[in-house]
């Protein structure tokens, strides 16, 4: 059977409906995001405790990045000085 690969790309907003489903049969977790919510445009990924490392960096990195945002966010926006005219 020829199969080719083709890459998808979804970009959650923050107010898109996310829940996670428990597979105890099959030893996995999904996180599903339903196309009810999205125009039919829903997915699903499984995900085993093989996957554990990585779903655990990915979390580290998006509070690394919430706490980036935080810290910018609390600097004030430095004065504009017009030139004296002498």
């Amino acid at each position: 059977m020829l199969r080719t690969w083709t890459d998808t790309h979804y970009k959650l907003d923050d107010s898109d409906w996310l829940y996670i489903a428990a597979h105890e049969e099959q030893g996995s977790v999904s996180l599903v995001c339903p196309g009810c919510a999205r125009d039919g445009e829903g997915f699903s990924i499984h995900f085993t405790a093989a996957h554990t490392e990585m779903l655990e960096s990915l979390i580290a990195t998006l509070k690394g990045l919430k706490t980036r945002q935080k810290a910018l966010s609390t600097y004030p926006e430095p004065e504009r000085r017009v030139p004296a005219i002498r």
